[in-house]
């Protein structure tokens, strides 16, 4: 088992398409059901062994979809003369299978069943063993007031499978939800742990696959990939002493409207920090001394007509265009002149919401919006993105095509309907600037000689990486510019 934030990478797969393949691998693998079961309950009680070795009252809450794994751990705490306690929500008489088998082996140790009522306060660490990720609806009745009084307590929480109320697929909560400090997941990573508003809920998640082999589970149908944090170590290889500047690629910013100049300074310094050999911008007339003085590697023109972008363009390896361009009239009329390049682009912030009017496909584009960008490009609001950022991206991906990327927490990057999952980062992106700081990050990387796709999936990931690092004391007040020196020190790992 590790923490997904550890450096591995895993398969992530949708509710629906891991309940494919459990009973796959019972009908076809001939593995049985109960010792699936066992398996889970004994990676749990590992799981325990390891990061709660101090623990030594534990209650176990069972309910429906994960009763029968809540048991065999049960059991299994029992068995290693750890005091155990189970809660059953749905009453023992109620269980059917091999959740029943579960408990009648934990009732034969003379296992603790202890009514509902009793005081959570008590114990040194509790088990969500309540749904898995079956539940669909809302948490009622007698499940929502478990979850409320779980909730209330400052015992810590180990939540199997995922956080009882959490949407597997989406990562949003459907009602009472379960605040977890770690989730054990099984099988395989499910999109609901890694992105929408799973953070607040899970704390950290680990994955044990049940010992199934890697190419059962590889075979299987999968939305996607989690990216794994040496993915930039990986993409990007040690610089020859001999390099020059021109090895390196050339990136051209186009942005920065009337009063808005810092948004393309700061793509243009992420750029340059992701190690790009030439960055210039390319801004309106008033922004080229605000923008040269913010940084002078930059090479900064300015742009009256977008006849006077030709040179700058012939010379540039990739284009990003959006950050501060603006919606008037001279931000319209050099977006009409970018679209028409057959050179890589990076498409961001206001460049995608004129992309929004004039709705164009492009092989050779990355799209990078937020939410609300996302909103303006399926012709919907912000909260319905958020509500399934998976089917989101997808739908930017097949209606746009080239490469989607849709920020936020757990940042999805997708290509040909295939979603990958950054499980780097922290809200201290939340700020301004922090997006244009990733446009140009991209656009380092394609300069650099990276596809279109890797350079979208290491980039989100060295964004993420960067945050992590910039926030160590906090996350409230972290500046974009702030992550500049982290983003110089994890490109030089």
């Amino acid at each position: 088992m590790n923490f997904i934030n550890n450096g591995n990478q895993y398969p992530v797969f949708s509710r629906q398409q891991i309940q494919i393949l459990e009973s796959s691998v019972i009908e076809q693998h001939k593995f049985k059901s109960y010792d699936l079961m066992q398996r889970a309950g004994k990676a749990a009680f590992l799981f325990i062994r390891e990061h709660y070795p101090n623990a030594k009252r534990i209650l176990v809450i069972t309910g429906g979809g994960n009763a029968g794994d809540g048991y065999v751990l049960a059991r299994l705490l029992h068995s290693a003369d750890i005091e155990c306690y189970t809660m059953p929500v749905v009453p023992i008489t109620k269980l059917r299978g091999d959740a029943m088998r579960a408990q009648n082996a934990y009732a034969v140790l003379d296992g603790k069943v202890i009514d509902s009522s009793e005081d959570l306060a008590e114990y040194d660490l509790i088990v969500d063993a309540l749904f898995g990720t079956g539940l669909t609806r809302p948490a009622e009745n007698e499940f929502a007031e478990m979850i409320n009084a779980i909730n209330r307590t400052l015992i810590p929480v180990l939540s199997l499978d995922i956080p009882s109320g959490l949407n597997a697929n989406t990562g949003n909560p459907m009602g009472p939800t379960v605040y977890a400090n770690c989730t054990l997941t099984f099988i395989g990573l499910k999109s609901g742990l890694i992105t929408g508003e799973s953070r607040d809920y899970t704390g950290r998640v680990g994955v044990d696959t049940l010992g199934l082999s890697d190419a059962i589970i590889g075979m299987s149908e999968k939305l996607g990939m989690s990216l794994s944090k040496a993915i930039p170590t990986r993409l990007l290889p040690a610089r020859k002493q001999s390099g020059y500047k021109n090895m390196y690629g050339h990136v051209l910013v186009i942005g920065g409207n009337i009063g808005y100049p810092n948004a393309a300074r700061l793509a243009g310094e992420a750029a340059a920090r992701t190690g790009a050999g030439l960055v210039s911008v390319a801004t309106h007339p008033d922004n080229v001394a605000a923008v040269a003085a913010g940084c002078a590697s930059l090479m900064v023109k300015g742009i009256n007509e977008p006849r006077n972008l030709a040179d700058l363009m012939n010379k540039a390896d990739v284009i990003l265009i959006g950050p501060g361009l603006g919606q008037d009239k001279w931000a319209q009329k050099v977006f009409a002149r970018i679209i028409e390049t057959k050179k890589p682009l990076v498409v961001d912030a206001d460049a995608l919401r004129l992309l929004s009017d004039n709705p164009n496909k492009c092989d050779h584009w990355v799209l990078t919006p937020h939410p609300g960008e996302a909103a303006k490009l399926l012709t919907c609001n912000a909260e319905e993105i958020q509500l399934n950022r998976v089917s989101s991206a997808l739908a930017i991906q097949e209606q746009y095509s080239g490469i989607a990327v849709l920020k936020g927490s757990g940042t999805l990057t997708c290509h040909d309907q295939q979603i990958n999952f950054c499980t780097s980062g922290n809200v201290s992106l939340a700020t301004g600037g922090s997006g244009d700081v990733l446009g140009g990050i991209i656009s380092s990387l394609v300069a650099q000689g990276l596809s279109l796709i890797d350079a979208a999936n290491c980039g989100t990931m060295l964004h993420g990486l960067a945050a992590e690092l910039v926030s160590k004391n906090g996350t409230r007040g972290v500046l974009a510019s702030d992550l500049f020196p982290a983003i110089y020190e994890l490109v030089n790992q």
